[in-house]
Formats: structure tokens, sequence, C-alpha cells
């Protein structure tokens, strides 16, 4: 695993493909965390809202990415290898998803050859997900999405080779590309990470950098979501990459990661009144952590969650405003056995907060949630046969529950896999 929650799922896929080699652990019987924080037999049920999950009838495969019925065994290809099963043609993952008037939209990407183009799904129940593409431009790639009350349909965000991208759809069906503004005139690698439809205008954030190396946060505004401008380049930005944008009363705050594309080393916040002119926040409590999704809590304020920067511990994070921000105590529930654990997504609900992410064992790795009435306690979901070998990589409503995106077969293979579970 590597420390993003979309960005370097892309890094994952591809090493993936490349070598086998990958990370995460599924035990073969259900599972919860012990007072140590290991695992326990225990049964999934009977069902808990937003613990209990079940996969998607049927999830749409790119034909061309999953034309075998099945990956070829390989043997080992050197000494003191264990060798893994061939991969199918190409890998797809669901990074991000949607929903608005009983419709849900996701997106991802596809791979092949070496070759990444933005992909996306739809679907009315939640149960059946149909497959429609993005853009078949080499090296594009959807990474966000989000519903934009004021028009009924979709915007997401990504990148196509060097330059950030948005796309907007009517129906998650049909999707249009915009022009998106640099700052370095195509010169630099800029990428659009999270976007934020609000009754004022549509921000976006991301950041300017080669893949694995220095990064530099970025943002843009757009009142329509079809012309954008780039914000000015800002010393607050140095050294980061925007990975969620909130609205709060009396604006908005942003949630960031600090070091390289490679390794991220801390994270940071920042405020802003308008989504132009942004503050930083250089926490002490975010600094030694990744911060990957933000939320609104329980009784109000905010809830960020993430993991530590070495992701052997599930992290989550409350502020009131967005410029002081508190670390929730460690717990059990948010370790795994000295292993890598760490939460990806987050989303209010009446209950309280619903977090998703997955742990790692020896090799391959399990999907899991958790849950919270007060975003400092959390509570997390036994292991069992829909969770295994599967990451969750984002949360939202849809059908009569939530919805979680992600794959299933890591390190091997990269399945789009769909999850769902109740609301609490």
């Amino acid at each position: 695993m590597v420390p993003s929650r979309r960005l370097a799922a892309v890094v994952i896929l591809a090493a993936a493909s490349l070598t086998g080699c990958g990370a995460s652990s599924p035990s073969s019987r259900p599972t919860t965390s012990g007072a140590s924080g290991r695992a326990t037999p225990a049964l999934p049920t009977p069902p808990v809202a937003g613990l209990s999950w079940t996969k998607a009838i049927d999830v749409a495969r790119p034909d061309d990415a999953f034309a075998q019925p099945s990956a070829v065994p390989t043997g080992p290809s050197g000494p003191g290898t264990a060798g893994h099963p061939g991969h199918f043609p190409g890998q797809a993952i669901v990074d991000d998803i949607a929903s608005i008037g009983g419709r849900l939209a996701a997106v991802g990407y596809v791979g092949l050859s070496g070759t990444w183009t933005a992909i996306g799904w739809t679907s009315m129940d939640a149960q059946h997900w149909k497959l429609t593409s993005i853009d078949r431009t080499p090296g594009s790639l959807a990474v966000a999405i989000a519903a934009v009350p004021t028009t009924g349909g979709f915007i997401a965000g990504g990148w196509v080779d060097r330059t950030p991208a948005v796309w907007t759809s009517p129906d998650g069906t049909t999707w249009d590309r915009r022009p998106v503004p640099t700052l370095s005139a195509g010169v630099e690698w800029e990428r659009i990470t999270t976007v934020l439809p609000t009754a004022g205008g549509i921000v976006a954030g991301g950041s300017v950098g080669p893949e694995l190396g220095d990064r530099q946060a970025r943002f843009w505004w757009s009142a329509d979501g079809t012309a954008w401008s780039a914000v000015p380049d800002d010393p607050a930005f140095e050294g980061a990459e925007v990975a969620d944008i909130l609205k709060v009363d009396g604006g908005f705050v942003a949630i960031g990661k600090v070091g390289t594309g490679q390794r991220w080393s801390g994270s940071i916040a920042w405020i802003s009144s308008d989504g132009r002119t942004w503050q930083r926040i250089d926490s002490p409590e975010l600094r030694g952590g990744i911060a990957s999704a933000l939320a609104v809590a329980p009784g109000g304020g905010l809830v960020a969650v993430g993991s530590d920067v070495d992701e052997r511990e599930a992290l989550a994070w409350q502020s009131t405003d967005g410029s002081t921000w508190h670390a929730a105590p460690r717990e059990n529930s948010r370790l795994y056995n000295g292993e890598k654990i760490r939460m990806t997504d987050v989303i209010a609900v009446r209950g309280g907060l619903v977090a998703v992410g997955n742990y790692v064992g020896v090799q391959y790795g399990t999907a899991t949630s958790w849950t919270s009435k007060d975003g400092l306690s959390w509570r997390r979901a036994a292991d069992y046969a829909a969770l295994g070998q599967g990451e969750m990589l984002a949360i939202g409503r849809g059908g009569p529950g939530l919805v979680a995106v992600g794959s299933f077969g890591a390190p091997d293979n990269y399945i789009p896999t769909i999850w769902l579970t109740a609301e609490p």
C-alpha cells in the first residue's frame, strides 16, 4: 500500500501490474478486534448498519481489460521469488462516488498496456452498475466526483496526461471535458484530486509537481463548472497537495498532505472565506499523520480521517473550525497487529459517522469500515468474506443506504468493486 487515497491508487495499480507485489491480507474466518487489536473469531450477523457489507450484484467491467475468464498462473521468475498468478489483460478501479435524485455515478480508471483512461459507472438501485466512458484520451484519470445541486448533474475531476481536467455530465452517462487553466502553461504536471460544488460556485483542489516528486498545492474556481480560473500561487501552498475540501459556515476548510508523491510526511489544513484566498494551518496534531478526507462532525465542527505516516494506525482528528485540530485517542479498533491500516474516506450520517478503508496482513488486504457517534471513539467492522482482499477508497449515499467503492483482488488483480450497507 502507498499513502494516498486517490493519486497513489494509480501507483499501487501500476506497481502491481508490473511486479505482482502488493499489500493486503484477508482471513478466511469472520473476525473482529480483540483487546490487543488482534483479530478474533466473530460473525457478521446480525447485520450492523455501517459495518455489515454486501457486494453489489453486478458491476460492469471493461471488456478489453477483463477479456480472460481467469488469470493464467505463472511460476517464480527468479531466485528467491514466490511467484504470483498472472494478471488480467488490464486493471480497473472505482475511485469515488456521488448521487443525486436517485441516480448514482462513480468514476475511476482502467489501465491497458500501461495506458490509462478515465471511466465511469451509473446505477439507479446501487445493485446494478453500467459502464460508461468519461475520456478516451490516453493518460486520462478521473479520481473525484460530486453531485451539482444547481444543475442536478455531476462533475468529476482528475487529469489528462500532465494537465488538470474537469468533466461535467447531466446524468453520469455522457461526459464533456472542460478546459482547466494551469499556472505553468502545461510545462509541469498538474492534477485535480477533489471537487466541491456549492450554491455560490465550484471549488477544486489538487497539486502541481511530478508524480513521485515534490508537490505544490493548487486550487481552482468556477461559477458553473464550465469556465475555470486557477488560484494564483501562494507560499501557503508550498510542499503540499489538497486531499479534500468541505463547505463550512463562513467559508471553506481544506485538508492536505505534505511531502512528495512517493512518500507523504504529514498533513496540513487551509481555511478560506471565498475559496480563492487560503490561509495555511500548520497544526502540530496533523503533522504526524496523512489526512485523506473530511466530514461534518456530530454536533458541529469537522472530522478528518487518515493514518499515521507509516500507515500503522488509522487516525481521526476533530476541529471546530479548521484552525485548531485534536487527534482522537489511540484505540485498538484503529490498530491491526502492528501492520498497515488506514481510513480513506468518511461520511456524516444520522447516527454519527461512517469511515471506510482497509488493513493489511502479510500480503493481501481486507476492506473495512468504522462507525462513530462522536468522531473520537470508533468501532471497526468484523472480517468476513465480502470484505476479503478488498480496498474501499470512498463512501457515499445511494440506494437504501450507503455505498463504498474500490477494488478487489490486489495485489495480483484490481477488479472494480462496490459494497452496500444500511445507514446507521
